[in-house]
């Protein structure tokens, strides 16, 4: 098979490439993904209780008019609208999110020294040397202690001190000195900050779903159970494990970096090669707990800093959508987030195991929802986020040209390797700017 666009991977990117590659006219192009379902992180299972879980807590926001455009045609009405209600549970309070701007809702002392220390950050100079600096640097000793290191060292399972912070951006609020003061006095509560204030998600089918009606126009250009095992890049042919090969004039790839020059790539430059071994992530297990009684709350998801805790994130998935549940009239389910990484191995019973008396010792379940589970299920994922190290955008520098020398797009959370433009509009996006890209 000769192809002007071969494309690696039918998560967001690689559908994006196939929206945009659908609407030319003269192009021969083709997806192949390496399972037998389209959407990569961002796709969905239902058990076989009938309960529907995604790969983590996705939400569908964003701020481009085109990607907007392409969800609303794809959810159409079937869809469901959410007012983000999201919070920290610190000690025994649910503390609304973000917070560093509802900091009134900590025990006295607690709430004391993590203002002291936004007073302290608001006048300090300098250049943090990396991103545990950084939080001190800019929201204050306090916090730092109390929050933002313990949690971001759950969430990442690496040293906060190899990690840089040009990623931020706008992911993290930077409190309002005068706003929080007034809040601290006045109790009223700030949670309208952040893009996903206000998000979308599937009536049904989960996040998956989604992409699945998107992909549906061009869904006979996608080949499923195709894992590419080679690349030459002189012939311009990539090989698959069942044997067969194409041939093509551009690639776009969303294979995750490091295996595609490592595994994939077989004469890749060494100094190309040493960089992928510069590239660092961290993978984990999600967990979805199914409980036979409808907890009556509003919450979207709740962020556990807790060392004695698995996860990192909790989200209400049945509130996301009544049609996640087989009755949503009876039933509640949780989707929970673990980092699995250098230093954090376990198997998946473990993370069943740990992750149910996480939730009764939180306070999220009830000792007596031991009896009531009705569904659990659980699923490795290799590959959750590409951690921002210090030496990252040398290595992609390095990487990303030569690739692009030898007519290869890698983009995408794992393919273009920037936590930062990771989601799933960015992906999707960046997969049209590939499609459409002459070269």
């Amino acid at each position: 098979m000769k192809l002007d666009v071969a494309i690696i991977g039918a998560g967001p990117a690689g559908l994006g490439a196939g929206y945009a590659l659908a609407r030319m006219s003269g192009v021969e192009w083709a997806i192949f993904e390496a399972t037998d379902r389209v959407g990569g992180l961002s796709s969905s299972r239902i058990d076989d209780k009938g309960f529907t879980w995604d790969l983590g807590g996705h939400v569908i926001f964003s701020n481009n008019p085109l990607f907007n455009s392409i969800v609303n045609d794809a959810i159409g009405r079937d869809g469901v609208t959410h007012t983000r209600s999201s919070f920290v549970k610190m000690e025994d309070s649910f503390v609304p999110f973000p917070l560093q701007n509802n900091i009134h809702r900590l025990p006295k002392e607690m709430m004391e020294e993590c203002f002291a220390g936004m007073q302290s950050a608001s006048g300090r100079n300098g250049t943090p040397a990396n991103f545990h600096e950084w939080i001190a640097h800019r929201l204050g000793d306090g916090l730092a202690r109390h929050f933002m290191w313990p949690y971001n060292r759950k969430v990442w399972d690496y040293p906060l001190n190899e990690m840089g912070y040009g990623w931020i951006d706008d992911r993290v609020s930077l409190p309002d000195l005068a706003k929080v003061k007034r809040a601290i006095e006045t109790g009223e509560d700030d949670e309208s900050w952040g893009g996903n204030a206000t998000f979308r998600f599937p009536l049904h089918g989960g996040t998956g779903g989604l992409f699945e009606r998107i992909a549906e126009p061009f869904a006979g250009r996608i080949n499923f159970g195709q894992s590419a095992v080679k690349i030459d890049t002189t012939k311009k042919e990539i090989t698959f494990d069942r044997g067969e090969s194409v041939s093509y004039r551009k690639l776009i790839t969303t294979i995750p970096l490091d295996g595609l020059i490592k595994d994939v790539i077989a004469e890749a430059p060494g100094d190309v090669t040493a960089a992928a071994g510069d590239l660092k992530s961290n993978g984990g297990w999600m967990v979805g707990i199914g409980i036979g009684r409808k907890i009556d709350t509003s919450r979207c998801w709740v962020y556990f800093p807790q060392e004695d805790v698995p996860f990192y994130r909790v989200t209400y998935f049945s509130n996301y959508s009544p049609k996640n549940v087989p009755d949503s009239e009876s039933q509640t389910s949780f989707l929970c987030e673990i980092t699995e990484g250098a230093e954090r191995e376990m198997e998946g019973s473990e993370a069943v195991e740990d992750t149910l008396d996480g939730l009764i010792k939180t306070g999220l379940l009830e000792e007596a929802d031991r009896g009531r589970v009705a569904s659990v299920w659980r699923e490795r994922l290799p590959y959750s986020y590409p951690i921002p190290t210090l030496g990252r955008d040398r290595a992609l520098e390095k990487i990303q040209s030569w690739l692009r020398s030898v007519g290869i797009h890698s983009i995408g959370r794992f393919g273009g390797w920037r936590y930062e433009v990771g989601n799933m509009d960015h992906s999707f996006l960046a997969g049209i700017e590939a499609a459409e890209e002459k070269r």
